[in-house]
């Protein structure tokens, strides 16, 4: 296997570190679900008490970007398929994302009992709303990305004001999407990846896979350009946070529930330097046991996703074999369940091919 770009069913190219990628990603998130899930409040940086853990804090942490690379991924490839298809009409591709947008927010909505917080319903969304913007310039994209990250942070930064002058907003976080409103505020504006700011990820791939042949050839400047980008963006926020009182530390800071205009643009960052990364890495080492093995999985990431959760509740909830232990518990066994799923991801994928849930989603989404 090399990491010369396959074709796919649509006649679009398929290239192996966006599986890679995928694989790699899936790690991130499961360790940052399972030491939230398990650990609870005690997963923050501010209460650990190694380095270690701190580095890997849910909300913080190292891992941070990983849902974020999920998401600028998908983008990638909603870029691809859109400016590089030879088979389908423009209303064809709107129809199509409109599909698998409905496909993966009815799943992501019936994972809901299973994994409360899953990304799913959101990464649905996400595609219904690219169907609307994916034909438009690559400028007009990057415009709506910038107005979607400003107007989160204004909002995150309003409600700030708003529970310090004591007036609460509470209203914006229903419990439940029941009315047209509610699913406004859910899935638009709170919960766990609302369209504002997430759908810049979105955005962001988006632009990046329209052209990404020209991505590539640059790549290795938006690299460079990334590492410098990514200190100021830190050292601004950590600025911020010790010389500003706390309306600016709340819209500057890089914690990704605060959602202020730093913590998209870091993230965003981070999440395109690590693709970036990974792509010279399947470049450089083509047929290497590990790429074969990451690329190959990252084809049926989303069964693998599904899975973490189903195994996650039977091992913890219903069978009671680990229980909260800190973050060296958590970390473990994520691993093990990781290592895991990549096996039998492999394995599914050579054998059979696509995992059952891709089968579905490709049929529905064809």
């Amino acid at each position: 296997m090399t990491n010369a770009a396959l074709p796919t069913r649509n006649g679009v190219a398929r290239f192996a570190e966006l599986d890679i990628a995928r694989s790699v990603a899936l790690f991130g998130i499961i360790v940052l679900n399972y030491h939230g899930y398990l650990n609870g409040g005690n997963a923050t940086g501010s209460v650990q008490t190694t380095w270690f853990a701190r580095l890997m804090d849910p909300w913080n942490g190292l891992l941070v970007p990983s849902p974020v690379i999920f998401v600028v991924v998908a983008g990638i490839g909603c870029g691809l398929l859109t400016s590089t298809s030879q088979q389908l009409s423009t209303t064809e591709l709107r129809w199509l994302l409109i599909r698998r947008g409905t496909f993966l927010f009815t799943i992501g909505t019936i994972f809901e009992w299973v994994w409360n917080g899953t990304i799913l319903p959101y990464y649905g969304i996400y595609f219904v709303l690219a169907a609307a913007v994916f034909h438009l310039k690559t400028k007009h994209i990057a415009m709506l990305a910038g107005a979607i990250t400003v107007a989160a942070a204004l909002l995150s930064h309003w409600r700030y004001r708003q529970e310090v002058n004591g007036h609460s907003t509470s209203w914006l976080q229903p419990f439940e999407p029941n009315t047209p409103r509610n699913f406004l505020f859910r899935y638009f504006i709170d919960y766990t990846h609302p369209v504002l700011p997430w759908f810049t990820f979105f955005c962001v791939g988006l632009i990046i896979g329209k052209s990404y042949t020209a991505f590539r050839l640059k790549r290795k400047t938006i690299l460079f350009a990334s590492i410098p980008a990514l200190f100021c963006i830190y050292l601004a926020s950590g600025l911020a946070l010790h010389h500003t009182d706390g309306s600016w530390q709340h819209l500057l800071s890089t914690d990704p529930f605060q959602r202020g205009i730093l913590a998209t643009v870091g993230a965003c960052t981070s999440a395109v330097l690590i693709v970036i990364l990974i792509s010279f890495l399947a470049d450089k080492y083509p047929t290497s046991p590990l790429a074969q093995l990451l690329q190959r999985s990252g084809q049926i990431t989303l069964t693998l996703y599904l899975c973490h959760g189903f195994i996650y509740n039977a091992v913890v909830n219903w069978w009671n074999w680990v229980e909260p232990g800190g973050f060296t518990t958590a970390f473990i066994f994520s691993c093990v369940v990781w290592t895991l799923l990549i096996a039998v991801g492999v394995r599914w994928q050579t054998s059979i091919g696509k995992g059952p849930v891709e089968v579905v989603y490709r049929k529905f989404g064809n």
